[in-house]
């Protein structure tokens, strides 16, 4: 798995961290708010190769980006 990216999206920096949990595969990701809140989540693949975002009470922004997380994880790789 690669290294630690950044990559702004929608005006926010997001961070990349690889992980992995057992067979699965995936990211740690962190992003700051406007108002300075830092959110974390987890962006794990599926048995299919999919990524879907993990995290608990996240913004629906964080949601919305999900096609562009996507293609920047996948532009990384």
């Amino acid at each position: 798995m690669n290294t630690l990216f950044n990559k702004l999206i929608n005006g926010r920096q997001f961070n990349f961290q690889p992980i992995e949990f057992g067979q699965t595969m995936g990211y740690h990701v962190d992003v700051k708010d406007e108002e300075g809140t830092r959110w974390e989540f987890r962006m794990l693949q599926d048995g299919e190769q999919q990524f879907t975002v993990e995290g608990e009470k996240l913004p629906a922004w964080i949601s919305e980006a999900t096609p562009e997380l996507i293609r920047a994880i996948s532009e990384h790789e």
